[in-house]
């Protein structure tokens, strides 16, 4: 995707003039920050009109996703030109000093292709028949497969004059004496054979693991608002205080994150601005700061704009990720020697495939008319379930994993 950008020429003066303004010049641009922040995330021009725009606060940068579709221009240092150049759809990103990120909106050129889309003269925003709530329903799968081998051997030997062990073979006492020889590990299959002096044990194991996730968030926004979903918690991390032994409590959150704004632009289409997340505490590559053990995260997200159809489903993102790793201990020229090295190495093989998927599919959708009746909710059957002695000891079976309600 190409950008039209349009610099403003006079920024560094501009920015110099704006750290010698008063306090209360200061609070206002404070408040002009506010109203731009609050500036429509949905713009519409007609082809080949054009519509003026000004913010309440000087502009560093402006940017159109399409210049196909629309043109910008600037007008000062706070205001610019829209031209609707052709029907369909773009972004537009508009830099200020109120943030680092700039602010986007979705810039909407209606002409002959939409009113034939809408089969209305009127814009998407100005049609009253138009449904205006979109419930988004998301779907992350992540399916993870392993594999593993390995293969070893541990032989211990001693004599009056003479001492032989493969690794962790030794048996030792508390002073350090050697007492005896290879034992069984219970992290593998195990033959042993020998005796007396030398004992010799062979190790084996192979492995494989399937794992499936799922999750399926789901949120309801009107058309050209965002909203935000988040179902999990947040880990407390301490921060050392620089200078002192003061240690201050920061929080993150990790759990199902979704964050959209859709927009109708028609009876069958919707553009949909989609950022989901899905986190979950890692301990493997947990960090020790300020004497507490805390977490890593495996995070998994993604962040893009789509157009689909009412029920449509796209899959967003994907990933096919495999790791493959092999390792061999050995001793020295012994391990070398064919088949009789078998028993001097330490082999193993592991494998690590992994496949993530995120599904997104908007629904219009009306609200329930007033004293509708609704879907039973989950759980509702258990609410009030209290068997009695003679049930609960020979009727019940335990098959609480039935699903219903308004989840399903």
């Amino acid at each position: 995707m190409s950008h039209r950008c349009v610099p403003f020429y006079k920024r560094a003066a501009w920015t110099l003039i704006l750290s010698s303004l008063p306090l209360e010049m200061a609070l206002a641009a404070a408040d002009n920050c506010a109203a731009f922040n609050a500036l429509p995330s949905v713009l519409e021009v007609p082809q080949g009109s054009q519509k003026a725009m000004s913010f309440p606060v000087n502009i560093s940068r402006i940017a159109v996703g399409d210049p196909t579709v629309a043109d910008v221009r600037t007008n000062g240092q706070n205001a610019f030109l829209l031209t609707g150049v052709a029907s369909g759809t773009t972004s537009l990103m508009v830099w200020s000093a109120c943030s680092k990120e700039p602010h986007q909106t979705m810039l909407f050129v209606k002409g002959k292709a939409t009113s034939g889309l809408t089969g209305t003269s009127l814009s998407p925003s100005e049609d009253p028949t138009l449904p205006i709530q979109v419930q988004t329903d998301i779907r992350f799968v992540e399916v993870s497969r392993t594999k593993l081998q390995e293969a070893s051997t541990s032989i211990f030997g001693m004599g009056s004059n003479f001492l032989f062990g493969s690794p962790n073979s030794f048996l030792s006492t508390a002073e350090g004496v050697i007492t005896g020889g290879p034992v069984a590990n219970s992290k593998y299959f195990n033959i042993g054979f020998g005796g007396g002096k030398v004992k010799a044990m062979i190790n084996a194991l192979e492995g494989s693991g399937f794992a499936y996730t799922l999750a399926r968030p789901s949120l309801v926004a009107m058309s050209g608002q965002s909203a935000t979903f988040l179902a999990g918690g947040e880990v407390p991390i301490p921060v050392p205080s620089s200078g002192s032994d003061n240690v201050s409590i920061e929080y993150k959150e990790f759990g199902i994150r979704l964050t959209l704004t859709p927009t109708v632009v028609g009876r069958d289409r919707i553009m949909l601005k989609v950022a989901p997340e899905v986190s979950e505490l890692d301990y493997t590559n947990a960090v020790n700061i300020a004497g507490t053990l805390v977490p890593g995260l495996t995070v998994r997200r993604t962040d893009t704009s789509i157009s689909l159809a009412d029920g449509e489903s796209f899959v967003i993102s994907g990933l096919i990720s495999s790791r493959n790793s092999s390792q061999v201990n050995k001793f020295p020229g012994l391990g070398d020697i064919p088949i009789l090295g078998a028993f001097f190495r330490d082999s193993n093989i592991s494998r690590e495939e992994k496949e993530l998927l995120m599904i997104v599919t908007p629904h219009l959708v009306q609200p329930l008319a007033a004293n509708a009746p609704l879907p039973s909710m989950p759980g509702e059957k258990l609410r009030n379930y209290d068997p009695n002695w003679y049930r609960l000891y020979f009727l019940e079976n335990g098959k609480f994993n039935s699903r219903s309600g308004l989840s399903q």
